[in-house]
């Protein structure tokens, strides 16, 4: 482990995506001390460019190398910390493990996305407190007042219509579907032991079941907007298995909190 504040690993996120949230479980599950680094979406695509030449977050810096991209990003994590281990020994379980999780990370995460997009769109207040939780009063007015604007700019920058929710409304039950086939005796996906699977379906599908274990504000918990998103998840069991994977599993944060006067996430 890193044992000197300018030695440690720094996560440059974004508070409420999917994608970030499973590059932090990933240091969170192996206790890696960490500092993070926070953007409000939109301006993270200048810093990621800078960091790493992408467009994206999560961004690790480790060991002087800027990576990018979530999946990179905990395969950095698991052979730098080996234990407790995220990909299976066995070589049969880690390939499943490894399909899994892309499966998921593709066709599921931009589904959920959109949709959470889609019913917190109306909702300036709610959209704003979910992804945009740090603005201060000032900037937050500015925001309200130019809402809806940036409302049809979301909307088209998602391709948010009515199709597109269709659509990805039937992805979300054909993942459930893989879900109920995957999932194991023992609750998890592959085998009887928490893997990079788990993890990777259980952060997709956070922003729409925001589990109290999430580390940030989620306004979103329980808001009846979200409620058709929720209940498609439900029929599945994948709503009520994110929750029991997140209690089980997200455990608490291995971030070390910048000293006075410095960023902070």
């Amino acid at each position: 482990m890193p044992d000197r504040d300018d030695e440690l690993p720094v996560l440059w996120h974004l508070k409420v995506s999917p994608y970030n949230e499973k590059a932090r479980w990933a240091l969170d599950h192996k206790r890696v001390p960490h500092r993070r680094r926070a953007a409000v979406p939109g301006g993270h695509q200048a810093i990621a460019k800078k960091l790493c030449g992408g467009s994206t977050f999560p961004v690790l810096l480790l060991d002087g190398e800027a990576i990018g991209d979530s999946t990179r990003v905990v395969e950095a994590v698991e052979r730098r910390w080996p234990e407790p281990p995220l990909y299976p020994a066995d070589p049969t379980e880690w390939r499943l493990a490894l399909e899994l999780e892309d499966f998921f990370d593709e066709q599921l995460g931009p589904h959920v996305r959109l949709l959470v997009l889609h019913h917190m769109l109306p909702d300036a207040k709610l959209l704003l407190g979910a992804f945009a939780p740090d603005l201060g009063r000032a900037r937050r007015l500015v925001a309200r007042a130019a809402f809806e604007r940036q409302r049809r700019r979301i909307a088209a920058a998602f391709g948010i219509d009515d199709r597109s929710v269709a659509l990805a409304y039937e992805r979300v039950r054909a993942a459930g579907e893989c879900f109920r086939a995957q999932l194991q005796p023992s609750g998890y996906l592959v085998a009887d032991s928490f893997t990079v699977a788990d993890l990777t379906l259980a952060a997709m599908v956070a922003p729409a079941v925001a589990p109290l274990e999430f580390p940030y504000p989620q306004p979103q918990r329980d808001h009846p907007r979200l409620a058709p998103l929720r209940d498609s998840l439900a029929e599945s069991g994948l709503l009520e298995w994110a929750l029991g994977i997140y209690a089980r599993h997200r455990g608490r944060s291995a971030e070390v909190r910048s000293v006075a006067g410095a960023p902070t996430a």
